[in-house]
């Protein structure tokens, strides 16, 4: 990585040597990455399957940074290992802004899940920003006795882990959600894998599972439909496109963790230029007040949030310590 300091004495010195005659110019020095990010394509990486909340994000968000940056970017999606397939490749890529990263809390706990992800979320990944919000529903089968939040609670404490929950990897949103749910309610509920929180909401429309965690964007339909019931939201107000559904608190669930839903964001190789940092994070800011993609993704129940890189760290970091102690008061511990 080349410091402002090392680029500050290299800016000095060929001042120097072009007064006393030789060395490089000026032209010479706007060649460095940093001035002349980007020069080609940028490839963004989702750790997550098409259709979900990230995987939207990116694909909304992906052109106005694009016009903003005078350069393509190309949308690859990587899921599987809570992330780790995704995020190795882009902390294993040159740290020079051509390979970015969908992240979220996924990444911050995966030291905690996983014995050897492949990467130190805290030392191998630095932070672009965040971008955007989303609430989780708690949505449970048509057939589910239950009809509230409430009423969940006593079914689950009567008869602890016979609530089937659908979730797509350990240590992401649905997961999350679902252990910080367990922590608030003091109850017990049976985890049930699937590659993609789209197969395990499958299930639970068919009846298979009882319930699980994700965004309304996945089940505002559904629910509307008679498919699924939700019967409660993360956050502090109801969602504007459920009215009818209360918040998780309202039900008298209030959550430790998760409360303010999920966050999203971009993180890059650890050594990518603070410069190139700063390019990639005005381009998200620039799109995230485009009143087009605000009022897209408010559809979806996602709310544009950008935030500086430092704010982003600070979430991570904040994370990361919260959960290790979590996981160890649920017993969650790293797989191979």
């Amino acid at each position: 990585m080349r410091s402002s300091w090392s680029m500050l004495c290299t800016g000095g010195l060929a001042s120097l040597a072009s007064l006393i005659g030789g060395g490089p110019s000026g032209p010479a020095l706007a060649q460095s990455p940093e001035t002349g990010y980007p020069a080609r394509t940028i490839t963004w990486f989702v750790p997550y399957p098409p259709g979900g909340p990230p995987d939207v994000i990116a694909r909304v968000f992906a052109p106005a940074m694009s016009k903003t940056l005078g350069q393509p970017i190309v949308i690859e999606n990587r899921p599987g290992a809570s992330t780790a397939i995704a995020t190795v490749a882009v902390v294993r890529s040159a740290p020079d802004g051509y390979t970015i990263l969908s992240a979220d809390i996924a990444q911050s706990v995966a030291p905690h899940i996983l014995k050897s992800p492949g990467f130190d979320p805290l030392k191998d990944l630095k932070p672009i920003g965040v971008t955007t919000r989303a609430m989780q529903t708690m949505a449970v089968s048509p057939a589910f006795p239950a009809k509230t939040a409430g009423e969940l609670v006593k079914h689950a404490k009567e008869k602890p882990g016979s609530i089937k929950v659908a979730h797509s990897g350990i240590g992401v949103p649905p997961h999350l959600t679902a252990v910080a749910f367990m922590e608030a309610t003091v109850t017990d509920l049976s985890l049930v894998l699937y590659r993609g929180i789209a197969q395990g909401m499958s299930d639970v429309v068919g009846g298979h599972v009882d319930m699980l965690f994700t965004g309304s964007a996945l089940t505002g339909n559904l629910h509307k439909d008679g498919k699924l019931r939700i019967l409660g939201v993360t956050g502090s107000k109801r969602l504007a496109s459920l009215p009818d559904v209360p918040t998780l608190e309202e039900g008298g669930v209030k959550l430790k963790a998760m409360q303010d839903g999920n966050w999203f964001g971009l993180a890059a190789p650890a050594g990518t230029p603070d410069a190139v940092i700063a390019k990639i994070n005005a381009a998200v800011v620039s799109a995230g007040k485009d009143p087009g993609i605000v009022d897209h993704l408010a559809k979806l129940d996602i709310s544009v949030d950008t935030t500086p890189p430092d704010v982003m760290a600070g979430m991570m970091k904040a994370e990361h310590d919260y959960w290790r102690e979590t996981f160890k008061a649920f017993g969650v511990k790293p797989a191979e």
